[in-house]
């Protein structure tokens, strides 16, 4: 009988579990990643935000459109999100990591952190 408990108990943990993970980075670490293929960086400030400068190759997702844009997202390629502080950026991978993603990055510091560092800015 305790087996049985045990073997239940440990199902309902498995099942409560999140499904997928994610890693925050910084914006060096970003920046590391600019050029490479098969690496999506993923704006999701707004769009009038995306168009006041943006990180070189990012496209624009915006985080209130979510559930439209996350059915699209590659399951084994690297996602790198970003915004303006970190702190949409994080709900987003938060949500993606409900969706069952392993391979998401989030970047903390977002905009901020980048312009900091004197990074590149598309507009």
């Amino acid at each position: 009988m305790k087996r049985i408990i045990l073997l239940f108990s440990l199902l309902a943990l498995v099942s409560c579990a999140a499904k997928g993970s994610y890693k925050n980075v910084s914006a060096d670490d970003l920046y590391a990643q600019l050029g490479k293929s098969g690496v999506l960086i993923v704006d999701v400030r707004t769009p009038t935000e995306y168009a006041q400068g943006h990180i070189p190759g990012a496209v624009n997702d915006p985080l209130g459109r979510i559930n439209t844009w996350a059915k699209n997202l590659p399951h084994n390629e690297p996602v790198y999100l970003y915004c303006h502080s970190g702190n949409r950026s994080r709900q987003a991978a938060e949500e993606l990591k409900k969706r069952g993603f392993n391979n998401v990055y989030n970047e903390t510091g977002g905009i901020i952190s980048w312009q900091k560092r004197n990074y590149p800015l598309t507009r």
